[in-house]
């Protein structure tokens, strides 16, 4: 697809005029075009001021938003929601694109050449006549390719320079366990691993017990029972912030679907009903468990 977008995006620069009417395309690369020229439009001085105004880090921020809308409308199974949310993932995603070519900044089209290129170069057992049997042997050479080909090391003095400092923590934390893991460092088998958040947590427990004396302490054994957590999430091979994700979007169900109960039941949501309200909490989770 990005070959076939990256073919396109020179008819670009051949129009004469955008259309600012909607045309249902047939084809994938007629409507990545009809996108882009939308784009355009919105960005042109001609177009919309909030457009305008956008940044790299505005658009980024929601092109994150979206991805996660997308990832709702997966976990729920949503095929009508997928549809609209990997649409607009590709908005923003053209977006950064538009204003880039504005800027002049980035090639785009270099871009998109560069990419293709990885993707063989990183992927010798498709295009080439190099083996790789399982998905593990993939990385290695993956790796392998990026290390050795491609020059990209770990400065000496910081093992973990290309682990980037912006991500969010839980993503960090997995991304800094990853690069342990490639020189060794990791447990043997998930026994230890679980053992080891067996230990976070009592840690934790004890600087609760003390935390007159040392409050800052119960911050740090808190940091490291989360970062077990996403230890035994990565051994697990469960994104942390994707299991977290589905927990909040559980939590906001279950929790709606108690405040409607509640109502029906004159049940106010406050401290004083909250005997009942866990009766309630209680029977919604039997509920779904009988469904």
């Amino acid at each position: 697809m990005v070959l076939l977008f990256s073919s396109y995006f020179d008819l670009y620069y051949t129009r004469c005029m955008i259309s600012h009417s909607y045309e249902k395309k047939q084809t994938l690369g007629e409507a990545l075009m009809q996108l882009f020229d939308i784009v355009n439009l919105l960005r042109s001085p001609e177009g919309c001021p909030w457009d305008r105004e956008q940044t790299y880090k505005s658009v980024a921020t929601n092109l994150l938003d979206e991805t996660y809308e997308y990832l709702d409308s997966v976990i729920s199974g949503d095929v009508e929601g997928m549809q609209e949310e990997i649409g607009d993932v590709f908005l923003n995603a053209m977006m950064l694109l538009e204003m880039h070519k504005e800027h002049g900044d980035v090639d785009i089209v270099e871009a998109l050449n560069e990419v293709c290129a990885k993707l063989i170069r990183r992927h010798p057992h498709v295009f080439s006549d190099q083996v790789a049997n399982n998905s593990s042997e993939v990385l290695d050479l993956w790796n392998s390719i990026k290390e050795n080909v491609e020059g990209k090391k770990s400065h000496e003095e910081d093992f973990f320079s290309r682990v980037p400092k912006s991500l969010p923590k839980l993503e960090e934390a997995w991304e800094i366990q990853k690069k342990m893991r490639k020189v060794g460092f990791d447990w043997p088998n998930i026994e230890g691993v679980l053992d080891k958040v067996d230990e976070e947590h009592k840690e934790l427990l004890e600087a609760i017990a003390n935390r007159d004396t040392d409050p800052s302490h119960v911050e740090e054994e808190l940091g490291d029972l989360l970062f077990a957590i996403v230890n035994l999430a990565r051994y697990l091979k469960i994104s942390p912030s994707v299991a977290l994700h589905r927990s909040n979007k559980k939590v906001r169900e279950r929790f709606n679907k108690l405040a409607r109960i509640g109502a029906q039941r004159d049940i106010p949501l406050s401290w004083e009903h909250v005997d009942k309200l866990n009766d309630i909490w209680e029977e919604i989770k039997l509920d779904e468990k009988s469904r």
